[in-house]
């Protein structure tokens, strides 16, 4: 199937990595960020607005009209020692290259933003553009393929090198990590481990896009371009033009389910599970006040999504990580940490206007947000009453137990056998018991050991879990 091209004459990528981090270093990674040249973002600080948007700038004020004010005093919080999303911003403007084979395309680093999020999740965010020069549709998607992807493990990953002054890349995470912003690394869990495997959450190793492209002037906007922007189709390894379907009519269907059309025929906005892009065809003077909101509102529509995402995934994970039978208190620790994700932060309905509801709701539905959460919510639910029913058969036998120690100790009074130790001399005459003095005896001796291993397994129980609470706190 031939490829129809198209000109985009600018653009402007966005590219979220999540990360996870220990929650009781919340306070040192602020430090060192604020150390290392980052600015803590707040809507009252209005200097901000133009800092780190390139020749764009975002108006707080209108990012603190958009969202509901239940959510919108959590986001945008206005203390840094806040234990909602404190943002961190820094312009970097740094210029470089992306190579591909013998194919070069120059882009820039404009700002990379660190959001420390709650429950010992975070966002990095890093803005770039290519505005120097005019290019194929094929080739701005190749970049964001490549880009979006940290380690290259497949054979269409492999290949790209990054090109800056100062120094070459491999991959997007060694010029994030050994570069942009070494000083986060050690403060990263997936680093500390096996590189990106603690993180249920990040699917396939590869960032998520957002994207605004502004193409020629009254170009036409073919349902392919809409498809391929939803996929992510740039190039084949052989550097032709790739678009990952023949069929038209799938074509179709897949632009008429996934794009966002109130403003076609001259700007669509197509969501998927691993891109948000904006594509349009109006002249550059018209398109400054849809880029302020790509940069402002609809990020921050997209970023409150994502961060929702991540903490089902993340509870997902956890709960099919638990040893069956054993670990109520962390069944109960996950519910807890639900039901105070759900009372705090997560909402159906975020965001003021119509036009972010319709987004908002494209956002939900390709994420499978409402699916994701009433499942983990089920399986808690459920887990938790297995567990109790356990719990309960378990006090149930210990309780039988326990009864017939008293009836049998109610029919002697002990009795029988207890005068006769009162002298510790006695104790050879126990070979001469009647058969009842035994049952006695033997009644005795169990008690005793039943209590002293209770009491045992109860302490251990009890330090097990309060040592389990302090690995919790401080990891």
């Amino acid at each position: 199937m031939d490829v129809a091209p198209l000109t985009i004459k600018q653009s402007y990528m966005t590219f979220l990595f999540p990360f996870a981090y220990r929650t009781n270093n919340r306070q040192e990674i602020s430090a060192v960020l604020l150390q290392e040249g980052f600015s803590f973002f707040t809507l009252d600080n209005t200097a901000l607005e133009n800092a780190f948007y390139g020749d764009i700038s975002i108006v707080h004020e209108e990012l603190d009209q958009f969202f509901y004010p239940f959510l919108e005093d959590k986001l945008f919080s206005a203390t840094i020692n806040s234990s909602d999303f404190t943002r961190f911003s820094k312009a970097f403007y740094t210029q470089g290259s992306l190579q591909y084979q013998e194919n070069h395309l120059n882009y820039e680093v404009m700002s990379i933003d660190i959001t420390l999020c709650p429950f010992g999740n975070g966002i990095l965010t890093v803005r770039t553009s290519i505005t120097d020069t005019a290019h194929d549709i094929s080739d701005i998607l190749h970049f964001i393929h490549y880009f979006r992807v940290l380690e290259a493990k497949l054979r269409e990953e492999k290949g790209a090198i990054h090109h800056f002054p100062f120094g070459d890349f491999l991959s997007t995470s060694e010029l994030l990590f050994n570069h942009f912003i070494p000083y986060l690394q050690p403060f990263l869990l997936h680093q500390q481990d096996d590189i990106y495997k603690g993180l249920p959450f990040f699917e396939d190793e590869r960032m998520f896009a957002a994207a605004y492209l502004i193409s020629e002037e009254a170009s036409e906007l073919l349902p392919e371009h809409l498809f391929r922007l939803g996929q992510v189709d740039g190039r084949t390894p052989e550097g032709k033009p790739f678009i990952s379907s023949t069929n038209p009519k799938y074509i179709a269907n897949y632009v008429q389910e996934h794009s966002h059309t109130r403003w076609a025929p001259n700007s669509y906005m197509v969501t998927s599970a691993q891109a948000q892009i904006t594509l349009t065809n109006l002249p550059i003077e018209k398109c400054t006040h849809s880029i302020q909101e790509f940069m402002g509102i609809h990020y921050y529509n997209l970023f409150i999504h994502y961060f929702y995402k991540m903490m089902l995934l993340k509870l997902s994970y956890e709960y099919s990580e638990i040893k069956w039978g054993k670990d109520k208190l962390v069944v109960n620790e996950l519910i807890e940490l639900i039901t105070k994700f759900s009372a705090r932060y997560y909402f159906e309905e975020v965001v003021v206007r119509t036009e972010g509801r319709e987004i908002s709701q494209m956002l939900r539905k390709f994420f499978n947000i409402q699916e994701h959460y009433l499942e983990t919510k089920s399986t808690l639910d459920s887990l938790y009453r297995i567990q109790e029913d356990q719990s309960d058969s378990r006090s149930n036998n210990l309780l039988f137990i326990l009864t017939v120690f008293t009836v049998i100790s109610g029919i002697y009074g002990m009795n029988l056998v207890i005068d006769g130790w009162k002298d510790s001399k006695e104790f050879d005459s126990i070979w001469s018991y009647t058969l009842f003095e035994w049952i006695a005896f033997i009644t005795a001796l169990s008690g005793i050991g039943l209590s002293l291993v209770l009491v045992c397994l109860t302490a251990f129980k009890m330090l097990q879990n309060n040592m389990r609470r302090y690995r919790k706190k401080y990891k």
